[in-house]
């Protein structure tokens, strides 16, 4: 597995990623905040131009099969969208691309999930 920064050519492969791994919080977070897709490209597009930059995990192949995003907000870092393709969980992707941007920030950093996502919540 290999960490590197996403390329803009890759906001279809980010989209793709956020969207399989999403599909684990349909029935734990309230019925009105899930939809499918969970994030639309434009939200996607929002987020990248707000300052979000992704870093991906690939596999041995060089396919992407995580995301995680990291946004300097002045005083702080926030970790934005982590997620892992369905068929790569479990397999220390999401460990590998924490560690890594935590490594990138000397600022005090900032990470949220849904309070119902026990997962998330465990792996952070």
């Amino acid at each position: 597995m290999m960490i590197r920064v996403c390329e803009t050519n890759e906001t279809a492969a980010i989209h793709a990623i956020i969207n399989d791994a999403a599909v684990a919080y349909k029935g734990r977070i309230p019925n009105d905040r899930y939809r499918e897709p969970y994030m639309t490209m434009s939200e996607l597009e929002r987020e990248l131009e707000e300052g979000v930059r992704f870093w991906g995990c690939t596999d041995e192949g060089g396919e992407l099969i995580g995301v995680m995003g990291l946004q300097d907000k002045g005083e702080v870092s926030l970790i934005r969208h982590a997620y892992v393709r369905t068929t790569a969980r479990n397999q220390g992707v999401g460990g590998k691309l924490l560690h890594d941007l935590l490594e990138r920030t000397a600022q005090p950093v900032l990470i949220g999930t849904w309070a119902d996502a026990s997962w998330a919540i465990r792996f952070l």
